[in-house]
């Protein structure tokens, strides 16, 4: 895949400097003046490929291997005091009711 993608950069970059050499070539008209044009030349390549081979260093470095962080410390235990509380009664009550044919009872109702 490295292989190819350099090949199709390459093509490109040919691409590139043949279709501007044909299209500046007619407008160019170097005459007499060939030697600084030369010398232009070989000075940008120079210059050029000083800037483009500078060392990168290594594209692939081995794994770096550290030590594992230390566990964290033990959690802190705060005993709080409780007390037992009993659940609290319910609160019953006594009512009068009547049944079906109007005699009055009374009746202990609990809320819960």
């Amino acid at each position: 895949m490295f292989a190819l993608s350099k090949v199709i950069t390459c093509g490109l970059a040919v691409a590139t400097v043949t279709s501007a050499l044909a299209v500046t070539t007619p407008a160019a008209e170097a005459r007499d003046d060939f030697a600084a044009g030369l010398a232009g030349g070989l000075v940008g390549g120079l210059i050029g490929g000083a800037i483009a081979s500078q060392p990168r260093g290594r594209v692939y470095e081995g794994p770096v291997y550290i030590d594992p962080p230390p566990p964290p410390p033990p959690r802190r235990v705060y005993y709080e005091r409780t007390y037992y509380r009993p659940a609290p009664a319910p609160r019953c009550h006594y009512e009068w009711r009547e049944n079906g044919w109007g005699e009055a009872y009374r009746v202990r109702v609990c809320p819960y």
